[in-house]
């Protein structure tokens, strides 16, 4: 089983994955196979950075789910998580194995914005402006390589993360159950 995660920056791509990895699966990030060309370049990583390169390598390889095809060469065991999904041809390129599910999480926009301010990563925005302009750039596809909204409208699963750590840990387990039983 291949879980394939999308979803808005700050929606709780995350904790699906905290809880998933404890359930035994394999953790793989689509950006991290950007980050890796970034350092080899001599690229700052920041957001917009990071998609401006993907968008690069996708177009370089003639292959817009190029980095799906690198994650499943990755893959060594039967029960993997693919993070970070961000456009429909990764989402196709990754269905190519056929046990796979696709899960898209969400989350209000101001809640979103909070939790990103708490994780202060490197290269996610400061202030709540900053946030609103690209998160709507991202979400209208109007950012090369982001279709996080058509990529939402596709998935097997969707999260609403809106409640606490426990109810986002039993929507996940009944997608487990749901996807056993099929």
């Amino acid at each position: 089983m291949i879980i394939g995660l999308t979803g808005k920056m700050g929606s709780g791509k995350g904790e699906v994955v905290k809880y998933l990895i404890k359930k035994g699966f394999e953790h793989y990030v689509y950006s991290d196979i950007i980050k890796e060309t970034a350092a080899k370049r001599n690229i700052e990583p920041t957001r917009r950075n990071l998609q401006k390169l993907g968008a690069d390598i996708k177009k370089q390889s003639k292959n817009l789910g190029i980095l799906s095809k690198e994650i499943l060469k990755k893959v060594t065991t039967n029960k993997a998580i693919a993070d970070g999904i961000r456009n429909i041809d990764e989402i196709i390129e990754l269905k190519k194995n056929k046990d796979t599910c696709i899960i898209g999480v969400t989350a209000p926009q101001k809640l979103r914005y909070e939790r990103i301010r708490k994780r202060n990563r490197q290269g996610d925005p400061k202030t709540f402006q900053e946030f609103k302009i690209l998160d709507n750039l991202e979400n209208r596809g109007k950012t090369k390589g982001q279709e996080i909204n058509r990529c939402m409208k596709i998935v097997d699963h969707i999260i609403i993360n809106n409640k606490s750590i426990e109810v986002l840990n039993k929507q996940i387990e009944n997608i487990l159950k749901s996807i056993s039983q099929t």
